[in-house]
This record gives C-alpha cells, structure tokens and sequence, in this order.
C-alpha cells in the first residue's frame, strides 16, 4: 500500500497588462508639445507627443505587464502631463490609485483627470490664467499567467511546436502547462513550464483564424496512484482493474515507480488508433529506461494495457494528474 500521499493545489497566476490607451485634451490651449509620465508599481512610462487643444491622441502604449495571484490587484500611481516649452513647461499631477479586479477578462478602463494652470514668470512678475484639463486613459487587460495545451482530436491530443534552442520540432502533450510570453509574425511564444522540454522556449503557428492553441481554464489533479501486479498480470487505477501483457525476459521489481508526463507521440501506438485515439499517448515508467505504460498487444518491456478500448479511461485519468516534480502524473507501485 502507498501511504503518506500530499494532495498539491496550483496557485492561479495572472498576468496584467497595463497600456496607456489615450490623452484626450480639452479646456484652454497651453501648448501642443505634450508629455505624459506614468510611474505605477515599479513602473516607468514617459511618452512625447504633439497634441492639439480639443483632440484626442490615441498612444496604445504598454506600461508593464504585472503578475499576481490576488483577486484585486492594487497600486497607487503617480500621472504627470507636461506642456513643454523653451521658457515655460506648464506641468500638471496627481497622486491616484488603481484597482484591477483579475477575474474580469475583458479590458478594464481607468480615466484620470490632470489639470494644467499656465503658470508664467519674469523677475518675480507672474500671470498667465489658462487652464487646461487631460483625461488620461488606461486599459488593463488580465490574462492566466499559466496556459495550457489543447487536447484536441485532430493532434491526437499532441501540439507541434518548435524549439527555441535548437530549432527543432517537438510534440507536446494535451494540458502540459506553459507560459505565454508574445506573438509575432503568426507565432504564439511560450515557456515550456514541465514535463521533457522543462523550461525551454518554444514556439506554435497560431490557428488559421489567428487565435492562440493554447487554453485556459485546467485545473490539474493530484497525482494519480497505480499498482501493477507481476503475478496477476493486472494494472490497477481507481479501483478499476485492466488486463495487461509484459515481456519475460524483462522481469518487473517490487517497488514504486515514477510515471511521468508523456514525452512525445509514439508510433507504435498508431495501429491501435480506431479504437484508442489516444494510443500514441504512452507514459514512461521511472526517469531513464524504455518502460511505459501503453495500450497494445504485446510488450517488450512495457506494461502493456490489452483492453485497447478502456484505454481511454487511463488516459483521462493521468493526463491532468500531476505530482509536484513537474516532470510525473503519479506513482505506480508494482507488487507480486
């Protein structure tokens, strides 16, 4: 029997993105030549640009991306509108706060108010009576920090991708966590968060209508616990019995096994694919070696599953369990 099991929990990430979205400048007219300063969270945003009295510039410029795990994301933040000017640079603030709520998916929109009063000097002489009002726009827009691959049918639950580091093209395994960085040139570009390609970069062609594979909204399990008995011949997975076929001259030892995430399509699982769609799934047992987990008919070393059409059952029962190594969906313990 396994004992002293730990059930892990995952923490939801967010990542906020914080744009400026627009200066909209009305009131009277104290010049054209307008900067804006953002300082927000560690953050630093200075933006040039010629704006008219009575027009609205559209800047769309990112101030920082944000992670958190906190429902409410909040900051103070600091604006300040500069008229420059070769004698005089009018200069307006104000000292704000910001409060993002990371459950909302759609853009969030903050507007903030900074006045300008003209202010002009010579030898202790002053005057000057404009005012001129900015609404500055910012946008938030919260997405999962952590994403996942697809588990559609037409990869086989697999979704090829290209390495950062050498180029090459791999194969990733259905709700495998990543991390999303850009997109570029139709390209969607990630970190590989677990599993065989552990913290690479890689890289996915986006889908012909432009929108991303990767997924949100997985929630992965505790890690699975299997038993594999050497007399009987069977596989055991909650509470559900298989039948199996093994290789005698690659005899099983009693103790526990790893079972690791899967780390690419195999082929010899393509014949099987009718019944079992997902047969090219197969999960290594142990860290090093050849020995997996699979549906078939035969076995040269393997635990084989020879009920082709309950593999399924196996298959959605490991691929969201997680062990907390990044690298394994559960324990096998293989017993007489």
């Amino acid at each position: 029997m396994l004992i002293g099991v730990v059930k892990y929990s995952y923490t939801k990430m967010k990542i906020l993105s914080l744009t400026l979205a627009s200066i909209k400048y009305s009131g009277d007219s104290v010049g054209d030549d307008i900067r804006a300063e953002i300082d927000v969270f560690g953050k630093f945003l200075r933006v040039d640009k010629i704006i008219k009295a009575g027009a609205t510039k559209e800047i769309n410029q990112e101030i920082g991306k944000f992670e958190t795990d906190q429902k409410l994301f909040k900051s103070g933040i600091r604006i300040a509108i500069i008229e420059k000017d070769l004698l005089f640079n009018d200069v307006g603030n104000i000292d704000s706060d910001i409060e993002i709520d990371t459950k909302i998916t759609k853009s969030q929109q903050f507007i903030y108010k900074v006045e300008i009063k003209e202010t002009r000097s010579v030898l202790g002489k002053f005057w000057g009576k404009k005012i001129a009002n900015f609404e500055v726009t910012l946008e938030a827009q919260v997405v999962d920090a952590v994403l996942y691959i697809p588990n559609e049918d037409d990869g086989k639950g697999w979704l090829k991708v290209k390495l950062a580091d050498n180029k090459s093209i791999e194969s990733l395994p259905a709700y495998l966590k990543v991390k999303p960085e850009h997109i570029n040139n139709g390209r969607e570009y990630f970190t590989i968060l677990e599993g065989a390609h552990y913290g690479k970069s890689a890289s996915a062609v986006l889908k012909k209508d432009g929108s991303s594979n990767l997924i949100s909204g997985i929630q992965h399990e505790p890690m699975a616990l299997a038993s594999y008995s050497i007399s009987k011949k069977t596989f055991t997975l909650n509470s559900k019995i298989y039948e199996t076929v093994d290789y005698k001259n690659a005899p099983w030892k009693k103790g526990l096994y790893d079972i690791e995430i899967p780390d690419y399509p195999h082929s010899g699982g393509a014949r099987y694919e009718k019944k079992a769609p997902r047969a090219k799934t197969w999960f290594r047992i142990g860290h090093n070696g050849e020995r997996y987990l699979h549906t078939g008919g035969q076995s040269l070393g393997c635990i084989t599953i020879i009920e082709i059409t309950r593999w399924a059952e196996i298959y959605n029962a490991l691929i969201k369990a997680r062990k907390s190594d990044s690298v394994s969906v559960g324990i096998l313990e293989v017993i007489d």
